[in-house]
Formats: structure tokens, sequence, C-alpha cells
């Protein structure tokens, strides 16, 4: 006899195991809503599980399948949080649950297509950053089961991922900031502002600071942490990636910050009334969004004041490599990529030079 094993999830949703043995074997099947589930256990009773499984379109043959797969490659990733690892296990047992059932040799390139069809044909549709996520997901398990010899080739490679239209990058010139700097009442927060436009940290690497990272004496700062979203909320881990882990000069407007918020005597240099480690909802409810209102029309989010960091040193002729280095990007390409568009000196010099060449 079949059964439904029932579970609720910390993030509240639920799915539910039809459990059997077929050959002595205990074998299973997940859906996320319970009905589909009491007409798959109903018919194994009935039908058996062969006959019960081809009516959904999935063989019992007995091989490795997806989810179970997917199972073992989230179990044994290093290096990442265990936020990423619930957000994964979400994956595999609600966008990935239909073709979990699957055998992992069934999952073909048509497959893997027809699956990010249905994707993008979801109401409400998911962001295109969101379906490029799942898809990042599910190519790195198959890349994995590749490599492992479970699988000939990775059948997600050569996929066309829907896309949206990025908002653009909003660069604040000095006056601009200055006007919104001026609007924040709250001392903390305008000092955050003013922190996060002179260093160009991203807002869970400023937040996470302690103040042992601050050496006063040489204005350096050392970035080694970042917040993440954790098992039971947030939770201090590495920052984005490898080169994130870095050691930045300050400039005299943030030393002095630095100084201030030091003298508090927190366990972080940004804490909230509650000597807490600052979140990024509170700061935008209380201080970034009602001073960014002096600039309606140009609506900056906080992390363009990471952009607009970099868009002064590239304005001051800042190499691109020292700017890289400094914003923590994994590759120089990125920086190349973000910001090329604002250094027109060096594209006028470019075309300069082809002028002088020609003429």
């Amino acid at each position: 006899m079949a059964s439904i094993r029932s579970r609720t999830k910390s993030d509240g949703t639920a799915s539910h195991m039809v459990l059997w043995r077929h050959n002595g074997k205990q074998r299973s099947a997940t859906f996320i809503d319970i009905k589909p589930a009491e007409r798959f256990r109903a018919n194994v009773d009935k039908l058996g599980p062969t006959e019960a499984l081809s009516i959904l379109g999935v063989t019992d043959s007995g091989e490795l399948t997806l989810h179970e797969w997917l199972t073992e490659h989230i179990d044994s990733l290093p290096g990442i949080i265990e936020g990423t690892r619930r957000s994964y296990r979400r994956y595999r047992d609600a966008d990935l649950a239909t073709l979990g059932r699957l055998p992992l040799s069934a999952i073909t390139a048509a497959t893997v297509s027809r699956w990010l069809i249905e994707l993008e044909s979801a109401d409400p549709r998911p962001s295109g950053k969101t379906i490029q996520n799942k898809h990042a997901f599910l190519s790195g398990a198959l890349k994995a089961a590749a490599v492992a010899g479970k699988i000939e080739r990775n059948p997600c490679d050569g996929q066309r991922i829907s896309r949206t239209e990025k908002r653009e990058m909003v660069f604040l010139s000095r006056p601009e900031f200055d006007l919104i700097h001026g609007a924040m009442t709250r001392e903390p927060w305008a000092d955050l502002a003013l922190w996060l436009v002179s260093t160009g940290m991203r807002f869970g690497e400023a937040t996470a600071l302690a103040p042992s990272a601050i050496d006063l004496d040489t204005g350096t700062c050392r970035v080694s942490h970042a917040w993440k979203q954790g098992k039971s909320g947030r939770e201090l881990g590495p920052p984005k990636s490898r080169r994130s882990v870095r050691t930045i000069n300050l400039p005299p407007q943030a030393v002095e910050v630095a100084r201030r918020r030091i003298g508090d005597g927190g366990d972080f240099v940004f804490v909230n009334s509650a000597g807490s480690a600052v979140k990024q909802q509170n700061f935008f409810n209380d201080g970034w969004g009602p001073a960014r209102k002096v600039l309606a029309a140009k609506a900056p989010r906080i992390h363009d004041l990471r952009h607009t960091c970099a868009s002064w040193m590239i304005g001051a002729n800042v190499q691109i490599a020292v700017v890289s280095r400094h914003l923590g990007h994994e590759d120089i390409t990125t920086t190349v990529n973000t910001y090329s568009h604002v250094d027109r000196e060096s594209g006028a010099a470019a075309a300069a030079a082809i002028g002088r060449m020609l003429g």
C-alpha cells in the first residue's frame, strides 16, 4: 500500500511525498499539491507503480532520478551558506518536482527547453534573473553529473534564457549626493550613506564591519565578512566572491565616519538604536528612501552609491584595474563591462589616437 508523507517547510510551502515499495526497494515521488499526490497514490494501489508512473509520463526504471541526483549534489556542494542550500532545495522541490521523477539519463536538451518554457509561462511570470538563477542551478548539477560520468553531456548547454531589462545604474554628481546627504537628518544614516559612497562597499559588507576591521592610523579597512541569508535569518559569512575579501584605503571622510561610529562602542561599526547591525530595509525606510525624494526624477537605489563611487574614481582617471580591486570584483572584466561607458576620457583618447594616425 502506498502512503503519503506531507511536510511544511520553514518558508511555509508544503510538499507531499508518495511512498511505496517495488521489487523490495523503497520508492517515492514528490508533489507540491495534495490532490495530484492523492491521485497518484490511488493509482499505485489500484494499477501498480509502473502503470501509475506511466500515467505521469514517467517510467520506473530503477535508475538514478534527477531528484536523487539533485539531492546528492546539493548536500555535497562546498563553499555555500545554508541559506543558498535551502534555496536550491526549494528549486528542487518546487520548480523541478516534475522533472525530478525522471531518470537522470532521460533529461535531454528538449526536456530542459520545455521546462524553461513552463517557467516563462507561469502566472505571475518570474523575472528573467529568477529564471536564470534556476537554470544556472540545474545546469551546475547536470554539469557535475557529466563530470561524474552519470550522463554524457550537460543538456543545459546552449539553452537560450529569457532576459529582462536591467534598470539603469544611477551615477550621482557631487551636488546631487550632497542634496540627498543633507536631507538625511538622522546622523547614523547620514554617516552610513557617506561611508557607502566614499568606499564603494556593498551594503552587506559595510554593515558587517567590526571596529577591529578598521585601522584608523593607516586609514585602511579589511573587508572579510558580509551579511547572508542563513537558516534562521541573517548570518555573517564571506563576501560575494574570493576577491571580495580585500583591504581598501579609506579617504579622510570615511576615516572620520569610522572614528565617530567606533566611538559608540558597538559590536559593529554601524548599528541601529538598539545596538544591532543595521538592516537595509531600516536604512531605506528611515533614511535613504525619504532623503532621495529630493532627486525624485532619478530615484537612486542604495546600491547606486557603490556605482557612484566607481564613477568618481574612473572620472578621476584611476586605473580600471585599481577600481576593480577596490570594489572587490572577481574579474576585471566585470568592472570593464559595468563601467566602461563611464570612462569617456579614455574613449576620447582612443578616438583621438586613431584620428592622429589617419591625419
